[in-house]
This record gives structure tokens, C-alpha cells and sequence, in this order.
């Protein structure tokens, strides 16, 4: 029997994740912006419509971009910088404008940066509903009950050690049934439910589980833990 087949929940087969509207085009998640190629193979694809396919790249070229600069300390790309990253910079000069316009000192004038959180929980919005619609067959278009987007340098060791263990996530619940997760669970095969999937070392990894809510993590270019839940 044909895996696939078994996705037996079609209440959202050609609706858009992110939106709701007309499934009729189809987005990678995670966007390849926030990759290096090689890009992986069988990247996630969550249904979308065509205009939030669309709609979020430029936030996505910003956030990959913010968070390159960051790690580099300095908003002019050199040889350590991410290639992606350089070409969006060389081509959107004004995304460099304004990562270099964040920077704030602080009272011992050590640099701070200050990111466009708009469009960060934007991205980081997208990015769970994506791996919700993919890994468990659902579609939360409504505002989540929390959204958590924090630098890991500024994490204690416990909330490193509680972020990455899920601990305080994982429960003894099955994933959706007939859902991609649930078929890869009960196969043995590498799932995301209750676990983390890494897409590409030191640049993506995500979980999701329905412990108390359906919730998200992901991780991006090891610097930002990110959490969206939906009670």
C-alpha cells in the first residue's frame, strides 16, 4: 500500500497553509534563502496560493541577511558571509541600508542590532504554518497563542537545555491520524513529531508535537530558537 495514499484528511488539499485561499502553487519550507546549496533533497512543500508564495521573499531575504550580518558583525559581506546571502545583498542594496540603520550602542557603546520585528515574526509565522500544513495535514491560519523568537546567545543554559530537549513539549499523544507524521511514526522513518528533523546541519532544524496545543520549533543558522504554538 502506497504510503501516500493513507493522507486520509482532505479538508485542506488546495488550500493555501499560510492563508486559507486557493491552493494553486507550492512553497518550500523552509524557503531556500535561508539554505546553501547544495539545497537538500526532498525539501518540505507546503500548498499555497500564488500570492503568499510570492509575498514573503522579501522578508525572508531580510531575515537571512539580518542574521548573517549579525553573526558577522558587520553589514559588508566578505569571504565568511553565506554566498546567498552575498548575491541578496549585491542585488537589494536597501535591505543592507536598513540592517546597517538597526545597530544601536548601548551604554557601554557595545553594538546592539535591532531587527524589524514585523517582519521577523512574519518569516517565523510562516515557516510554523508551513510545517504544521506538511507534518500533521492542519491548517492554523489564526493568530497563534504565542510566538517566541529569541537570539541563542542571549539564552541561559536552561533555556538552551529546555529549548532543545523538549522536554517541556513532548507528551505521550500519536501525531494527526493518517498525516505524513503519523505514517512516518508508525513506519520508522524520520519524522519531526516530537523530534527534531534537521534539514541542513548548522542552517535548519524544526520539530512540531501536539502536547497542550500544536506547537514549532525551529532553530535558523544555529543563532535563532523560535517557538509558535496554538493552544
Amino acid at each position: 500500500m502506497d504510503p501516500k495514499k493513507l493522507f486520509l484528511d482532505d479538508r485542506f488539499r488546495g488550500v493555501c497553509a499560510y492563508c486559507g485561499g486557493i491552493g494553486d502553487s507550492r512553497d518550500h519550507v523552509p524557503s531556500r534563502i535561508l539554505l546553501d546549496e547544495p539545497y537538500p533533497n526532498n525539501l518540505p512543500v507546503a500548498e499555497s496560493c500564488v500570492q503568499c508564495n510570492k509575498g514573503f521573499s522579501l522578508s525572508e531575504e531580510y531575515l537571512a541577511c539580518f542574521i548573517e550580518c549579525v553573526i558577522q558583525g558587520t553589514t559588508t559581506s566578505n569571504d565568511n558571509f553565506r554566498p546567498k546571502v552575498v548575491e541578496t545583498l549585491k542585488a537589494r542594496p536597501s535591505i543592507r541600508q536598513r540592517i546597517e540603520r538597526s545597530k544601536r550602542p548601548d551604554e557601554n557603546n557595545k553594538m546592539h542590532w535591532v531587527p524589524e520585528a514585523e517582519r521577523v515574526e512574519e518569516v517565523v509565522l510562516k515557516l510554523a504554518r508551513g510545517h504544521i500544513s506538511y507534518e500533521l495535514g492542519l491548517q492554523h491560519i489564526e493568530e497563534p497563542e504565542a510566538i517566541e523568537i529569541t537570539p541563542i546567545p542571549c539564552m541561559s543554559e536552561e533555556q538552551l537545555r529546555l529549548f532543545f530537549s523538549l522536554e517541556d513539549e513532548v507528551g505521550s499523544l500519536y501525531p494527526e491520524i493518517g498525516s505524513r507524521a503519523f505514517i512516518n511514526f508508525l513506519s520508522g522513518k524520520p519524522t519531526a513529531y516530537d523530534q527534531w528533523q534537521v534539514v541542513q546541519q548548522h542552517r535548519y532544524q524544526y520539530a512540531v508535537g501536539q502536547s497542550c496545543g500544536d506547537w514549532v520549533k525551529i532553530v535558523l543558522s544555529n543563532y535563532l530558537a523560535c517557538r509558535v504554538a496554538w493552544g
